[in-house]
């Protein structure tokens, strides 16, 4: 017995992105960054570049996740299949981590969302004043989360500054740190899902109207077979731009859709993990995700459905436009059979017809074998002359017992 190759890397996944030991008070800035045809590899090596900046320890692996710390900050890296996110903590202090613009420029990929989240202890008493300075006079949504261990406010704004949304998280006493830690990436991880998940968004606004010209243009090609109005290579041939249309379409917007829906999926997971408690008068960050995102999920999935049923609406018309033309040959091979019958039927009437005389050559040809061989053997006497004129008076005879051999002959053949 010898391990299987990928053992040690599928045991290693498991433990491959661990929750850290966190706690209050802190501050972190964490970004989304899509790869955009970097490689891997650079942003690694970028990356990793600025744990130096930062005079952070070293990690231990060379490639992919990881985590490291040191009194004042820490960095945790986490590479994704189409984007990679860096989060940048300030331990034992409620100041976000600026990210310095050499920073952000030495960093390769594209920019997609950030959030800044500040995790303080639970006064009731500062609550108000802490809302209002975060927050301003914009909506908040917030809930108990992790079963009253902790609450959590946002109003899922970009700041000016920063460009980033903000988050404040209020620890419990009763919070470990382990939990403190799940949170915080928790909600790092509902802010980032988020934004991944509208990728899909735009493209579905933009592919609907070709959508919605494809179904109309199809159901004037279902009329058109309906009403025989058009040739079917007309049809065949404006059905397969049709199908190289849908195709194109399918081909454009199945993977970034599919992505959606899993990001999707994602951010729903993630959310439900938070365990949220309603609090009063506060729009869970639930119900502002189904209120927010729910239009624009239906939309990306209902683009992608239309788009399936509309390649198997074209097949099934593919489908009927060939019933079409087998019934069209079938009808030219009846007609084809007929007309091959009728001259059978010409030629049989003809054979029948020339059947007489065939009857006559026959005889013909019986009576002077018969003639040839009497003379023959007799030689010119009275018999042969006697034999002679009775085989004259046969004839008739031999006519109709060949014409009946000849009937008998051909019984069978008539009869099919």
């Amino acid at each position: 017995m010898h391990d299987h190759s990928l053992r040690d890397q599928i045991v290693a996944e498991v433990h491959a992105r661990p929750f850290q030991k966190l706690h209050a008070p802190l501050a972190l800035s964490h970004k989304a960054i899509l790869y955009e045809d970097v490689s891997p590899q650079t942003v690694d090596h970028a990356v990793r570049q600025l744990v130096d900046t930062w005079g952070l320890p070293r990690p231990d692996n060379d490639e992919g996740f990881f985590f490291t710390r040191n009194a004042e900050y820490a960095l945790r890296f986490e590479p994704h299949s189409e984007f990679y996110s860096l989060t940048l903590y300030a331990l034992e202090t409620l100041m976000v981590p600026s990210w310095h613009r050499g920073e952000e420029e030495s960093l390769p990929g594209a920019y997609l969302c950030g959030v800044e989240v500040i995790c303080q202890p639970y006064s009731e008493a500062e609550l108000e004043p802490l809302l209002e300075r975060h927050f301003g006079d914009h909506q908040v949504s917030g809930s108990a989360v992790m079963g009253g261990a902790g609450l959590v406010y946002t109003d899922f704004r970009e700041r000016l500054d920063s460009r980033m949304s903000r988050v404040l998280v209020l620890q419990q006493p009763k919070m470990i740190e382990y939990r403190c830690g799940r949170l915080l990436q928790r909600v790092c991880e509902i802010e980032t899902y988020r934004h991944m998940a509208l990728l899909g968004l735009p493209l579905s606004t933009e592919l609907v109207p070709e959508v919605t010209r494809l179904d109309q243009s199809l159901a004037e090609t279902v009329a058109s077979i309906a009403e025989a109005r058009r040739e079917p290579a007309e049809l065949v041939h404006e059905l397969m731009q049709q199908a190289a249309r849908v195709e194109e379409l399918s081909a454009r917007s199945a993977n970034r859709l599919a992505a959606s829906e899993a990001y999707f999926a994602l951010l729903y997971s993630r959310i439900e993990e938070l365990r949220e408690e309603r609090l009063e008068g506060i729009q869970t960050i639930e119900q502002f995700m189904d209120r927010r995102l729910d239009p624009a999920r239906r939309t990306c999935r209902t683009t992608g459905e239309r788009i399936e049923r509309l390649s198997k609406r074209i097949a099934r018309t593919t489908d009927l436009i060939r019933s079409q033309v087998d019934l069209s040959i079938e009808s030219q091979n009846k007609d084809l059979l007929e007309g091959l019958n009728r001259r059978a039927k010409r030629q049989i009437r003809m054979q029948a017809k020339l059947e007489s005389f065939t009857v006559i050559v026959v005889t013909y040809y019986a009576f002077d074998l018969i003639d040839r061989t009497l003379r023959n053997i007799l030689g010119d006497t009275e018999l042969e002359r006697q034999l002679s004129l009775g085989l004259s008076l046969l004839v008739p005879l031999l006519a109709l017992g060949l014409f009946w051999y000849l009937r008998r002959l051909l019984k069978g053949y008539d009869d099919e």
